[in-house]
């Protein structure tokens, strides 16, 4: 029998495998988290490997990181509203996602939609089901980890024991419920955003180091004391929700009010307005005026239309009040934001 030296020497010198088979209809490889729309290998490197994501909706890079035998980690960078919607079950798959940007939308049984937002940090079971994951705000960066319980090995399981990790009392947590969430707090920030910040030479070793600190952390997680309260949907509400908000995006000059939606879309004021929030992160006041001034940026990049003829197009009639909500966003009043682009586009 080896001892702990060489059973943690074996593991960290092996380099990952990323041609392995898939010896079964069973079997499960995390690129298949992405679907079809994973459609161009773009990087190859020893310890990782990146694709080009695309399909109608948008593009999106992943960054792949075989990290030990059966655990996965992913870096996600999406500007698209869904990657995969055929994603198939995986028995023996817990999947865990971290967000640190953006929203991202999971369908489950029953037809339930439940949202995790920046700093939010969730786990579920492929098992029964695969699920949807798609994206309100067609922006989503974060973090995906995969353990597949069958394709650790024994050697793998022996030094996750001698560090004091169960990974059966891991598996429950994702068996217990279908999708649970853990609300953004210091614990998770310091695992995961860390892994944003480290230098590449150093990143395959950091990851590793926090995928242990992780497995630890949830080890010693109590689902009942830290399981955020989270509200789920139906999909006739989400339907619905999503019919406003086309409407609003397809009319963002024009201001309406909850009751005028409402009416217009046969849902309560109350419902739109918890529905609306709980999917798009925001009210739709507070979206709408963050989705002009968005449009407004890009309009001050493309340097065509004057000010007040911008202010006019994304529904500001008084140019000054576009002025003053512009520079509350963007820390800068909109000619210096042209002056800025402009200078940064002659520079190269």
């Amino acid at each position: 029998m080896k001892n702990a030296y060489e059973l943690a020497e074996n593991i960290l010198k092996s380099k990952p495998d990323k041609n392995i088979e898939l010896k079964s209809s069973d079997s499960f490889a995390s690129i298949e988290l992405y679907g079809t729309s994973a459609c161009k290998k773009v990087q190859d490197t020893e310890f990782c490997e990146c694709f080009h994501l695309e399909n109608e909706s948008g593009t999106g890079m992943i960054t792949l990181y075989h990290v030990f035998p059966g655990i996965d980690l992913v870096y996600n960078d999406m500007h698209m509203e869904y990657c995969n919607k055929e994603q198939k079950p995986a028995s023996s798959v817990m999947e865990i996602n971290y967000c640190m940007e953006g929203r991202c939308e999971c369908v489950f049984e029953q037809n339930e939609y439940g949202y995790i937002a920046a700093g939010d940090l969730s786990f579920c079971s492929l098992k029964k089901t695969g699920h949807v994951s798609e994206f309100p705000t067609s922006r989503y960066h974060g973090i995906t980890i995969t353990l597949d319980f069958s394709m650790i090995t024994d050697e793998m399981k022996r030094i996750l024991q001698l560090l004091s990790v169960n990974l059966e009392k891991i598996s429950n947590i994702s068996k217990t419920h279908s999708f649970t969430i853990i609300r953004a707090n210091q614990s998770i920030e310091h695992i995961f955003l860390e892994l944003y910040k480290v230098p590449e030479e150093i990143r395959y070793g950091y990851i590793r180091v926090k995928i242990l600190e992780l497995l630890l952390v949830l080890t010693g997680f109590d689902l009942k004391k830290n399981n955020s309260e989270h509200v789920y949907f139906s999909d006739v509400q989400i339907d619905a929700i999503k019919q406003v908000h086309a409407f609003l995006k397809g009319h963002y000059r024009g201001h309406y009010t909850i009751e005028e939606l409402s009416v217009r879309f046969k849902m309560s004021p109350t419902v739109l307005k918890k529905c609306f929030k709980g999917v798009y992160g925001n009210s739709v006041y507070a979206y709408m005026k963050k989705y002009r001034l968005q449009m407004a940026e890009r309009l001050l990049k493309e340097n065509k239309l004057t000010i007040g003829e911008i202010a006019l197009q994304i529904g500001y009639q008084n140019p000054n009040k576009f002025t003053s909500a512009f520079r509350t966003e963007y820390g800068m009043t909109p000619t210096e934001y042209r002056k800025k682009k402009t200078q940064e586009s002659l520079n190269g």
